[in-house]
């Protein structure tokens, strides 16, 4: 798998209290890539890379301090994904993007070692602020998929 070595993001907007940090992107689909690396240069998280599908030896290399992986477009079952970059980034936030809608698969997420599970139906600062607090909470459940307990 080739990864995208970029050297530099433009200069991040808007709170920099995770200037320093370093970002890996999984995501198949290119059209997305964009709009995503906007929104971690906004949180000052430096994109080390972007691959399509999991780079092993990247992976163990770089040791990012978050991954971003678009969970719906893997080559590979999610949950053991997530497990794997889990094993693999021990230290780092594991971020899951996912248009899932169902709480149980969020909490099984989190279980098989997610740090964050993102909405892609969430707007933009949502997904803003749910990184913000994977990174410096080392939690956090997009609300459409929280158990209401109802």
């Amino acid at each position: 798998m080739t990864v995208a070595k970029l050297k530099s993001v433009s200069e991040p907007r808007g709170s920099s209290r995770t200037r320093g940090r370093s970002i890996h992107l999984i995501e198949a689909q290119a059209l997305f890539v964009p709009a995503l690396v906007e929104v971690f240069a906004e949180l000052g998280l430096d994109l080390l890379g972007v691959s399509g599908d999991v780079d092993l030896h990247g992976m163990l290399e770089t040791q990012p301090d978050v991954v971003f992986v678009d969970a719906d477009y893997v080559n590979q079952e999610p949950l053991h994904l997530v497990s794997l970059l889990r094993t693999l980034v021990p230290e780092g936030a594991i971020c899951v993007y996912t248009s899932e809608r169902n709480p149980r698969w969020a909490a099984a997420c989190h279980a098989a070692g997610a740090t964050a599970v993102l909405s892609k139906n969430a707007r933009r600062g949502e997904v803003v602020a749910g990184l913000r607090d994977a990174v410096y909470h080392r939690t956090y459940t997009d609300v459409r998929l929280r158990d209401t307990g109802a």
